[in-house]
């Protein structure tokens, strides 16, 4: 246990203030001590706290939820130390380490250092010098020592009622704490690129994993996150992802991947326009504005493998083209605007819009692979999930 009564005092002025330097500037301590204290307390809690906003921190979410508890135990270890009788600059000083405030209960609660070192799993010798040097700092006696045993002075009975609401309020800090920890170990994080519609191959895949993980693992939650394939492949090599769902066939050869489903690939566009096209994608993506995934998608991948099949260079060059990561965006812009698209079939068949397609050619089917790393952690919780979603041939 690192934390001491400075540390939790600190931590209470960044998060109000809102940044380092002015926590600093408040407490007439240096900046370096600051984030030092802000370090050890997310270290201690298993979660961020703050995030940079700009030029100030703000709080994360799990840093709103728990900032009532530590600016309770801020503000009882404050009152600690004006308890202590020395001047305001050693009181400005002062820090307390929750763990001799535990053992100082212990001491006060047992009547005996010799009955508390026993219980505590101590040497008498050690605890009493942790005691005579709490006592030092605080200038204080707060036990009156007789044959019969040790008892609270008046000072000894404030510093215990401080002490034991700092050890509750720390106990559900850190409560909270080791039920994340754990959570964060047994989690599997999956990272996914970001499904075309509700009823994809990615959509359908990712629903039927989540219900069934959730019968066969309840102890073990799932994670799943979604964003482009760029992201994904760092995330994997970053380690913010244990396995990925990828649409994209870029894969280095050092990570393990199986093939989950396929999608067949159309043009897609008005139908009218469709109909009347004669099935001549060249024409049509030349002579339309085209809507397409931005660059970081498998999808567009695939989309300008068939641009550089069917147009030259200049061609290419000359298409009209609009960078959406958004199905219901492209969909509007293919009803309204009179754009084209190359999308799944399923991402729009269901639709009772008056969409049309031109089937591609089986070779611009897209992919949707299971990628991990080579380790023996992610490839445990690639087992997990093939055995929901099987690879194909």
């Amino acid at each position: 246990m690192s934390v001491d009564t400075l540390t939790i005092t600190s931590v209470h002025e960044v998060l109000k203030c809102g940044g380092l330097r002015p926590a600093a500037r408040a407490l007439h301590r240096p900046p370096a001590s600051m984030a030092a204290a802000v370090g050890r307390m997310e270290d201690e809690l298993a979660t961020p706290l703050v995030q940079k906003a700009g030029s100030r921190l703000s709080l994360t979410l799990e840093g709103r939820r728990l900032m009532p508890d530590i600016a309770l135990a801020a503000g009882t270890a404050r009152a600690l130390g004006e308890l202590a009788a020395v001047d305001a600059a050693r009181r400005a000083k002062l820090s307390v380490s929750f763990l001799t405030l535990s053992r100082f209960s212990q001491v006060a609660r047992s009547g005996s250092i010799r009955r508390a070192a026993r219980e505590i799993g101590i040497g008498q010798p050690q605890l009493s010098r942790q005691i005579s040097a709490f006592e030092t700092d605080m200038n204080r006696t707060l036990f009156a020592r007789s044959a019969e045993g040790i008892d609270l002075t008046p000072a000894g009975q404030q510093v215990l009622a401080l002490a034991e609401t700092l050890e509750e309020v720390w106990k559900r800090l850190t409560k909270s704490a080791a039920r994340q920890f754990r959570r964060t170990v047994s989690t599997c994080h999956l990272g996914s690129v970001i499904p075309l519609g509700y009823e994809s191959n990615t959509a359908r895949s990712l629903a039927r994993l989540s219900a069934r993980w959730l019968e066969q693992r309840p102890g073990a939650p799932l994670f799943i996150s979604s964003t482009t394939a760029d992201e994904l492949m760092r995330g994997l090599q970053g380690g913010t992802y244990d396995v990925a769902l990828l649409d994209t066939e870029a894969i280095p050869d050092n990570f393990e991947r199986r093939a989950i489903s396929r999608s067949r690939l159309t043009i897609v566009g008005p139908r009218r326009l469709i109909e009347t096209s004669g099935g001549d994608v060249a024409n049509l993506v030349l002579t339309r504005p085209v809507a397409v995934p931005s660059l970081k998608s498998g999808l567009r991948q695939k989309a300008d493998a068939l641009f550089a099949e069917k147009l030259s260079e200049a061609e290419r060059a000359a298409m009209r083209i609009v960078e959406v990561d958004s199905l219901p965006i492209i969909v509007n812009l293919v009803i309204e605007h009179d754009f084209v698209a190359v999308l799944p079939e399923a991402a729009f068949l269901s639709m009772a819009a008056p969409i049309g397609s031109i089937p591609l050619a089986d070779r611009f089917s897209l992919t949707l692979s299971l990628v991990w790393p080579p380790t023996t952690a992610a490839a445990r919780q690639a087992s997990r999930i093939l055995e929901v979603l099987p690879a194909i041939d």
